[in-house]
């Protein structure tokens, strides 16, 4: 159900922009709904998949969790690491993503 609402939701945001003027090489094109709505929905599933397929490990403890979407589709990343807290020491810092294997 959680999926299907984010999907709605970004399927509504990118809706919202209908269609636009688009501005190509001094050429004026009206672009459609789906020409931006379908990129960004494609975006979102793939982000969403491969951050569900990740476990994160923790410098201090080397616990590996795995942050529900919400928390990590909102988090500061850099690179590999994203910007967590562990659930087992409490540490808050970054945390390397790895494959989840299970």
């Amino acid at each position: 159900m959680k999926k299907l609402i984010f999907l709605l939701a970004i399927f509504v945001c990118a809706i919202t922009l209908c269609s636009c003027t688009v501005n190509w090489f001094g050429e004026t094109y009206d672009a459609p709904w789906y020409v931006i709505a379908i990129p960004i929905a494609i975006i979102a599933v793939v982000g969403y998949f491969i951050l569900m397929n990740t476990v994160f490990v923790c410098p201090d403890c080397n616990t590996e969790f795995k942050p529900k979407w919400y928390q990590l589709s909102v988090c500061i990343h850099m690179g590999r690491k994203r910007l967590a807290k562990c659930p087992k020491c409490g540490r808050f810092g970054y945390c390397k993503r790895e494959k989840d294997i299970k």
